[in-house]
């Protein structure tokens, strides 16, 4: 393989993680959504003794999350997720794109997701987190809070707003989820 093929495959996973940046990020409906999660995870940070349906929320949350992402990528109606036609057409959609871009493109973006970003971004989410954390105690007065629950809380709260929902969108970018004609 040429060099110069290497780097098309390299571009390619880095426009797929640029358009899910894009994609999440220009939707405030999905932002709002990824709040919940968000904001659950901090909270469960903070407090060891959470309540069990807490987790059970975060996860129908991000079920809910991968559903409307589906519907806004593929520009169908949320009405249509019980429609097995739809699913049918879907699966062939991603099929078919699974054969296109096997192995190449595959494999380019799954390095650049791998790489950038859970490697990347989680080593920024780190870093802001622990530059900014004593500040963000003492500004939201979590000081009744130990350094670590307040650290986690952080943590968690980012990631959720920033990592999972983009891993999401990049994963279903990569499986070929896109408007169709039908």
């Amino acid at each position: 393989m040429k060099s110069s093929e290497i780097l098309q495959f390299g571009k390619s996973g880095l426009k797929t993680l640029l358009a899910s940046i894009v994609f999440f990020y220009s939707h405030l409906s999905l932002i709002l959504i990824a709040l919940i999660p968000s904001l659950i995870r901090a909270f469960q940070m903070l407090n060891d003794q959470s309540p069990i349906w807490l987790e059970v929320i975060v996860e129908l949350t991000r079920l809910l999350l991968i559903l409307v992402m589906i519907c806004m990528m593929s520009k169908q109606s949320i009405k249509n997720i019980g429609d097995k036609e739809y699913w049918n057409r879907l699966g062939k959609q991603c099929s078919l794109h699974f054969k296109r871009n096997w192995p190449y493109h595959f494999t380019a973006q799954i390095i650049v997701f791998i790489v950038l970003l859970f490697g990347l971004g989680n080593l920024l989410i780190k870093i802001i987190v622990s530059g900014s954390l004593t500040p963000m105690i003492e500004i939201l007065g979590f000081k009744s809070f130990g350094y670590k629950e307040s650290y986690n809380a952080y943590l968690f709260f980012l990631k959720n707003m920033t990592v999972i929902p983009l891993a999401i969108v990049f994963i279903l970018k990569m499986c070929g989820i896109k408007p169709t004609n039908n």
